[in-house]
């Protein structure tokens, strides 16, 4: 039974969703809403894929176009923490190629993200690793809240950190006014420009607002008063009983004794427990135990868990590029 390629439509949109719902490795970035506001708030050139084996929706690639000098290719989605291709459980890993080969049939190369290492083993064109990285995951069916706070060593000081802000009458709330979301972003402004990281304009969070229902998505703020400690954005995903925590917003001016991420995600993950969900998606990093938010991530118990990415070159007009640039750098050719 022979593979296609079908561009998303309003006539397909419905086959996306419930793959999307149903597949084990389905997510919040799948979600079509979540593609409408990338394409509303940030006026992106997306192209979602789904791929079909005879009649049977057998995978789903969400995707943005780029266009370089001569060479139209596909990149993953940005801002998003999860949008590797997914397949349906059965997929064959040596179809892989026939795949790829439909997309060769419009493009130049395409940036492959995939949840599984076997799967880099069977892309028969020139391909080389785009990325290190990977996602910070806790399973808490494995992890329930309370073994994760007996696991926090007594001399290190979590709970302590945790404890502080109870200690001090702050408390964690559920906001969804305007105004609230304003000062929200404020100091996720203030955070990322501490980190040197991508600022999402306000227009991109007020979208969120309009776009997403509590059911979707859940901000929260630590204060005291008029004393503003932090939030954090988190999006849901009932079918995948996931949560992500998403967006830090972070008091940078508290004194150093204070430690807001600790308090925000012990009751982010806590509410997720109690309200039925057994992942929660920490964020993208890299492996890097020396690094404090990778640390932070797995005080709490999160695993690393790799992402394969892969530049695919699907033309010999994109390989040679890269051919050169290897040679030149003494290389025998493109990496694999």
């Amino acid at each position: 039974m022979e593979y296609s390629l079908q561009e998303l439509s309003e006539e397909n949109a419905a086959v996306w969703e419930s793959f999307n719902n149903r597949s084990p490795e389905g997510t919040f970035f799948h979600s079509l809403k979540w593609k409408s506001v990338l394409e509303d708030a940030l006026n992106l050139d997306l192209k979602y894929w789904i791929l079909y084996k005879g009649r049977e929706a057998v995978g789903i690639l969400p995707s943005k176009t780029r266009r370089l000098p001569f060479l139209k290719g596909l990149d993953p989605i940005p801002y998003s923490e999860c949008n590797s291709i997914l397949l349906d459980t059965d997929f064959n890993p040596h179809d892989l190629n026939a795949i790829l080969s439909l997309f060769a049939q419009k493009y130049r190369y395409l940036f492959l993200n995939v949840n599984e290492a076997s799967l880099v083993d069977h892309i028969g064109y020139d391909h080389y690793p785009a990325d290190d990285t990977g996602n910070m995951i806790l399973n808490l069916r494995q992890r329930p809240p309370d073994s994760i706070w007996e696991s926090f060593p007594a001399k290190k000081g979590q709970r302590k950190f945790i404890r502080r802000f109870d200690e001090k009458s702050f408390t964690i709330r559920e906001i969804c006014r305007e105004e609230a979301i304003q000062q929200f972003y404020r100091y996720y402004v203030e955070n990322l420009t501490r980190m040197q990281g991508d600022i999402l304009p306000l227009s991109f969070f007020q979208r969120l607002l309009e776009t997403f229902s509590p059911a979707d998505m859940r901000i929260t703020s630590l204060a005291k008063g008029d004393l503003y400690a932090g939030g954090l954005l988190t999006f849901l995903h009932p079918a995948g009983r996931t949560a992500y925590f998403q967006y830090l917003s972070l008091n940078r001016n508290l004194p150093g004794t204070f430690h807001p991420t600790y308090p925000l995600f012990w009751e982010g993950l806590v509410w997720a427990w109690n309200n039925g969900y057994d992942t929660i998606f920490l964020g993208r990093q890299k492996l890097d135990p020396t690094n404090t938010r990778f640390r932070i991530k797995a005080d709490f118990g999160a695993d690393h868990v790799p992402i394969y990415s892969r530049v695919v070159l699907l033309s010999k007009m994109a390989a040679l590029p890269y051919r050169m640039k290897n040679a030149l750098a003494g290389g025998d050719g493109i990496p694999v």
